[in-house]
């Protein structure tokens, strides 16, 4: 199977494509400001590269979050815009997920973070099984890292492996609150990687647990500014056309 997949819940985005378990290319780059426009980029350039067309993918696989706002609403269109012409399989990866699968097997438990802002991260918790796969131990939140660490400090917590720019951002703070205990993995795979976004929506597809691309939602885990405002009343200011209209005409 060819899965096209793509990754845009933080600033570093990229598209990757696998066939089967080989992964054929990768693209990341900082998408600050500019998801919609190097995001349909990296799309083309990867399917040049190999030599194929959207009707050649086998399955579509996106990074539905937890993450930025933007960048998930992005990737969703995006989506749903490669499936209009043809229908394709469409696998939604969990954010967080896909990037505690980077972290070795081991004794440690994983928790990858995201940076939510407001002083808080989006979090989850996975402990190692013996046979290598994942145990979802704490379901994706937005947290603060104090409060993190204090569901991180019983007596018979084992050490914890923290990844994502929300461990890189408090990282003193993880470090205070649980000293030894908090390792932390190498900078360049503390970022989601397309690739096991693409590896991960392999095996949902090959499982038959295939999403509805038309009703697929980012999961944004915390409710946007905008809808929380909305409902206190708070409305966006309307732009004054007239008076703009006519400092641009002197």
């Amino acid at each position: 199977m060819k899965i096209l997949a793509i990754e845009t819940a933080t600033a570093m985005g990229g598209v990757a494509l696998i066939e089967d378990e080989n992964l054929l290319v990768e693209y990341r780059m900082d998408m600050t400001m500019a998801h919609a426009e190097r995001l349909m980029v990296m799309v083309d350039r990867v399917l040049k590269d190999v030599g194929l067309a959207p009707d050649d993918l086998d399955g579509l696989a996106v990074s539905i979050g937890p993450g930025s706002f933007t960048g998930l609403r992005v990737a969703v269109s995006t989506v749903k815009g490669l499936v209009t012409g043809k229908p394709i399989p469409v696998a939604a990866v969990p954010t967080l997920e896909a990037m505690a699968w980077t972290v070795p097997a081991g004794d440690y438990s994983i928790c990858p973070m995201i940076d939510a802002r407001k002083q808080e991260v989006y979090a989850a918790l996975f402990s190692c099984q013996e046979d290598g796969t994942l145990k979802r131990v704490m379901e994706d939140r937005v947290i603060s890292p104090e409060e993190l660490c204090e569901r991180l400090r019983g007596p018979s917590s084992p050490p914890t492996v923290f990844l994502g720019d929300g461990a890189t951002r408090y990282r003193e703070v993880l470090e205070k609150q649980l000293g030894r205990r908090a390792v932390f993995m190498p900078a360049p795979l503390t970022r989601p990687l397309p690739s096991m976004v693409a590896w991960l929506g392999l095996r949902l597809l090959r499982r038959g647990e295939a999403a509805d691309a038309w009703s697929l939602v980012p999961v944004y885990v915390r409710r946007p500014d905008a809808e929380v405002n909305w409902e206190k009343g708070v409305r966006p200011k309307k732009l004054n056309l007239k008076r703009t209209a006519g400092r641009a005409s002197r």
